[in-house]
């Protein structure tokens, strides 16, 4: 095609777009597609200019990608020079961004109602589109992030908060509000001038600047928490130690700490951690039941002290019985070697029996029988009835 031909297609495009004939514009651009690398720059702005325009006026399902390519390259190569397409391009980018961001927000509102993975994935989509459109608007990209770890993109959500680090992103902002005059209602400002203006004209009260926070802490904790979700153990560990400069207390980075620590078998560093949880939540009543549990077999009266605890804190914790029954049978251990040593004394055995196992198992027994009547199990039924058979009762578990 000659340049000729090119102006030719460029002009019939235009006069599709025109009349709002999209898929006509766009069947004439793909005709020029070939030729536009050696057109000028007022072509080249006026090719993607109509090409945006058309893809966008296409269809309600927006190309993004494609939307966001073409428009963009009509304001870059304009840039620095007389302008014809850039202000109607940035308008259409921005009005694209605001119905965008609307339908994102409703998609987040619903996944915080639904707490729906593939609802919360809706909503961090539609939020890297709007940055896709305008890559001014990272708080856009930190929302994607963010939403992207609870729809379970583990590596999308790190993926985006890293961009966000190396274009050292700090997302604090300046709030500017006031109180409605007319409905006692809060309104929120864009600018300063814009807020102190309408407290003159006394149409707003008790205005007032609020400055959030850097997200920057949150962005460093949530990069650990995808690690922990992709069970990458030791870059979890490396991101949650790095948070945890930033915040020493965070409850849910200490617990999560603790949870790698026990994928990885680490039980010693499992329970240091759940206790220093502990003491930030003294009456979590799983804690309690994870710290006694893990202590039977190393330290039995810190076992019984969070078992009971636990059981204190849920009445209705079968594990935390069934586990307090258990701990107590441990102590037949040494019982049992002193009765097998006195095998051939019957009477040194039988006197043994009665005075040191028997007790045991009665002790034991109302755990048992609480954790059997909370949750009942095969191994709880075939415990109990062992038990009720060595106490001599005529009791059974059908």
């Amino acid at each position: 095609m000659s340049t000729f031909a090119q102006k030719s297609e460029l002009k019939a495009a235009d006069k599709a777009l025109k009349k709002k004939d999209y898929s006509g514009a766009l069947s004439a651009i793909s005709q020029a597609e070939s030729l536009i690398a050696n057109a000028d720059a007022k072509n080249k702005a006026k090719f993607y200019f109509i090409k945006g325009m058309a893809l966008y006026g296409n269809g309600s399902s927006y190309d993004v990608d494609a939307i966001a390519e073409a428009l963009n390259e009509v304001m870059n190569i304009e840039k620095g020079k007389a302008t014809s397409y850039s202000a109607k391009a940035s308008q259409t980018l921005n009005n694209m961004a605001v119905k965008l961001k609307d339908e994102a927000y409703k998609n987040f509102k619903l996944a915080n109602a639904s707490l729906n993975a593939d609802d919360y994935k809706k909503a961090a989509n539609g939020y890297y589109d709007v940055y896709k459109l305008m890559a001014t608007d990272t708080v856009s990209l930190y929302s994607s992030a963010y939403l992207n770890y609870f729809s379970k993109n583990y590596q999308k959500s790190i993926d985006h908060f890293q961009q966000l680090l190396d274009m050292n992103f700090n997302g604090s902002t300046t709030i500017y509000k006031a109180t409605s005059i007319v409905n006692g209602e809060e309104v929120v400002y864009n600018s300063k001038k814009e807020m102190d203006n309408q407290v003159r004209l006394k149409f707003v009260e008790n205005a007032s600047v609020e400055n959030t926070p850097s997200k920057v802490n949150d962005i460093i904790k949530y990069m650990a928490l995808n690690y922990v979700g992709l069970g990458q153990n030791e870059k979890a560990l490396t991101a949650i130690a790095k948070a945890r400069e930033i915040a020493p207390d965070d409850f849910n980075l200490i617990i999560n700490e603790a949870n790698v620590y026990y994928e990885m078998g680490n039980n010693a560093k499992y329970t240091e951690r759940v206790e220093e949880a502990l003491a930030i939540e003294p009456n979590n009543a799983e804690l309690h039941y994870n710290v006694g549990t893990l202590s039977m077999d190393i330290d039995v009266d810190k076992a019984e002290k969070h078992l009971l605890k636990a059981i204190e804190l849920k009445p209705d914790y079968a594990e935390a019985y069934g586990n307090m029954g258990n701990l107590i049978l441990k102590k037949i251990d040494a019982v049992q070697e002193e009765m097998d040593a006195n095998a051939m004394n019957f009477a040194k055995y039988d006197q043994i029996k009665a005075e040191k196992m028997v007790p045991i198992l009665k002790e034991s027994l109302p755990y048992l029988e609480k954790s059997y009547e909370l949750k009942p199990t095969d191994f709880a039924k075939t415990q109990l009835n062992s038990l009720y058979e060595n106490l001599g009762m005529e009791k059974t578990v059908e």
